[in-house]
């Protein structure tokens, strides 16, 4: 693959992962709702006795939890999660397997098998972020109910800076590199061949 090849694969990457990016805050409440099905589970088997409820209202996830609201003896604390944040990898997964050579029925099925892992991982992140808000949140109210030491303190702040920080763009590219490594391949050999020249 020549230099001019793989400057094209990077503009085309960059436009479609534009164009995705879109259509994905377009499709949002409809995908938002998929992960708040993922979501609730996981955090109800998890924390049976503190979350109530997790549904989808348009671009944000509503988190309903059974701590009651303090001077509000009937009332439920509830807040917002931004899953945006956390679903931009989608868009950045299927820019790049766009982009690759590959035929279309394989890019189909790379396509399906990248959606599974990266909801995996959209998961892990709105469960920690969800965990952290509660634990860290609300000026500690409510951590306490957690009984957590100093170690479970960790794995909270570690668990939601690896769901903020790494999954959303590190996942996708590793999950492409996974799926077509023939192709990877020969975009790496461009940078070896001008290493051998130099």
């Amino acid at each position: 693959m020549s230099s001019k090849s793989l400057f094209l694969f990077i503009s085309q990457v960059i436009v479609l992962f534009l164009l995705l990016l879109f259509l994905l805050y377009w499709a949002a409440p409809v995908y938002h709702f998929f992960l708040a099905q993922l979501v609730e589970p996981v955090l109800k088997m998890i924390y049976p006795r503190f979350i109530s409820e997790v549904s989808a209202h348009g671009y944000i996830l509503e988190v309903v939890t059974n701590f009651a609201v303090a001077g509000q003896p009937q009332g439920r604390l509830a807040f917002d999660i931004n899953p945006l944040k956390y679903t931009y990898g989608l868009p950045l997964f299927l820019a790049l397997l766009l982009s690759s050579r590959e035929f279309w029925k394989d890019k189909v099925w790379h396509a399906l098998i990248g959606l599974l892992i990266l909801l995996i991982a959209q998961t892990w992140s709105l469960c920690f972020d969800i965990i952290r808000n509660l634990f860290y949140g609300f000026e500690g109210a409510y951590a306490a109910y957690f009984d957590y030491g100093a170690f479970g303190s960790t794995i909270i702040s570690l668990g939601s800076q690896l769901g903020f920080l790494l999954f959303p763009s590190l996942i996708p590219i590793m999950i492409w590199v996974f799926l077509v490594p023939d192709f990877f391949r020969q975009l790496t050999q461009i940078e070896e061949k001008k290493t051998g020249e130099t």
